[in-house]
């Protein structure tokens, strides 16, 4: 998942539902109900957006790993 800005996480909904979203630097917790229709839901921190759910859970997704360029090709194509 690419996210705007911010620490990325999947929300677990207590009937099964997982909604991707992303946490911005000033904590401020967004979750994607419908990507379709650019449907979010946000909320001041990520705990007050889980409790919204009623009692989901979130799952952190690994960190952006930064793969360095590969080496320029030497001598002719072919």
């Amino acid at each position: 998942m690419s996210t705007p800005g911010g620490r990325a996480f999947r929300l677990h909904l207590p009937h099964g539902l997982v909604l991707d979203g992303w946490v911005t630097a000033d904590g401020q917790a967004v979750a994607i109900e419908d990507a379709d229709l650019g449907l979010t839901a946000a909320a001041a921190s990520l705990e007050d957006l889980a409790r919204g759910y009623g009692g989901a859970h979130i799952q952190w997704a690994p960190p952006t790993q930064h793969h360095p360029a590969p080496p320029a090709q030497q001598g002719e194509p072919r």
